[in-house]
């Protein structure tokens, strides 16, 4: 059963930065996170890795990573960007 994903104002935000390419590659990396999440064999192509805290990361194509928090009622998504900005963001939080 797909898990929830609930879209941050911040992750909306770091949408806006992104160019066309970079924004279908994130629709097609949040719908496959989407169907696997909870199955780790099923979503070992996006790469999905623990970050800290509760924060995971995963990747939308070879730049773009995605940056999510598993709740009990979903996934939140907090940013899209890339790896150099998820360090800034994770430095910060």
């Amino acid at each position: 059963m797909p898990v929830e994903l609930r879209l941050t104002k911040r992750f909306l935000k770091s949408l806006q930065h992104l160019g066309d390419d970079e924004h279908a590659r994130v629709e097609v990396a949040l719908r496959q996170l989407q169907q696997s999440w909870g199955a780790p064999h099923q979503h070992t192509g996006l790469s999905v890795r623990r970050l800290h805290a509760g924060y995971f990361e995963c990747r939308a194509g070879l730049e773009i990573r995605i940056v999510f928090r598993a709740g009990n009622q979903g996934l939140d998504l907090v940013f899209a960007g890339t790896h150099d900005e998820v360090r800034r963001l994770l430095r910060q939080a």
